[in-house]
């Protein structure tokens, strides 16, 4: 399953050897204080037509474990006007590099 989303990072990521690697895709994580509002607005950009996964806050987020929504960057803004519409507070959106490997379960 893909990732919502398909940004590119304004720079490339520095690999190992202190080269610059080609720009890594970017996600947008949607983070709460609460998984209320992480549901409530799931569930309100379902209705909206606006695609997001439930997803384990990442680490690089924020330090404390919680849920998260995995959204498209290009749809930032539409989703904070969902949020006020159905009242659901957001912390704020974090911008990462993408965390899904696709081949992440390959060992050959």
């Amino acid at each position: 399953m893909e990732p919502v989303g398909n940004e590119s990072a304004a720079s490339g990521v520095q690999g190992r050897d202190g080269a610059t690697q080609p720009e890594a895709p970017v996600d947008c994580y949607v983070l709460f204080r609460s998984h209320t509002d992480g549901l409530a607005l799931y569930g309100a950009l379902k209705g909206a037509g606006v695609g997001a996964r439930i997803s384990p806050t990442p680490r690089a987020a924020r330090a404390e474990c919680g849920m998260s929504l995995l959204v498209s960057c290009d749809d930032e803004e539409r989703i904070r006007a969902v949020a006020r519409g159905c009242g659901a507070h957001i912390e704020g959106v974090a911008r990462l590099p993408r965390q899904i490997k696709p081949d992440r379960d390959r060992y050959c």
